[in-house]
């Protein structure tokens, strides 16, 4: 996901090392070392994705390239496994608005409807864990706390979801 995210970044501009690392940690869920992100940086250069070119003083810059677009066109558009992480689905939000509007509506469904098998089945444990002889009040609200998590989760999706409906339905 490091790479795709980092041609995402590009996708906006050009930026030396040090502006994809505090871009990255902007977008507000993601902190990368150095030592993560210059071999990711080699990597994509080594693949044609992005090139380097100077920079100002010392400093390389780094810009996408065709094949860069192409592949980072093909990461976004790919459907998300069932299994993505909520980093994956959060690095994918920061630049679905790069997505036609089908294609953010069923990335958005497909996150609800995975959240919402997620809630099912802590519902099911949490239900499973009250009525149990002398259950722990501690891990059950924790478990209240995760099921709460996931609701807000829900709704903040319903809330994209509606709004993404709203906004295509006025084009």
């Amino acid at each position: 996901m490091l790479d795709f995210a980092v041609l995402g970044l590009l996708m906006e501009r050009p930026r030396h090392g040090y502006e994809i690392k505090r871009s990255l940690a902007e977008l507000g869920f993601w902190t990368v070392s150095f030592g993560s992100l210059y071999p990711a940086l080699r990597r994509l250069e080594k693949r044609g994705a992005i090139e380097a070119t100077e920079g100002s003083g010392r400093r390389k810059a780094y810009e996408i390239t065709d094949e860069g677009r192409t592949v980072f066109a093909e990461l976004l558009a790919a459907d998300p496994e069932a299994s993505e992480t909520d980093r994956a689905f959060q690095i994918r939000l920061a630049f679905l608005s790069r997505l036609p509007k089908d294609h953010r509506e069923r990335v958005l469904n497909r996150r609800r409807t995975q959240l919402s098998g997620q809630l099912k089945a802590a519902r099911e444990i949490f239900v499973e864990a009250r009525t149990a002889q002398d259950p722990d009040r501690y891990r059950l609200a924790l478990m209240e706390h995760a099921m709460q998590s996931i609701e807000a989760d829900v709704a903040w999706l319903d809330s994209l979801i509606a709004t993404e409906r709203r906004l295509g339905a006025s084009i």
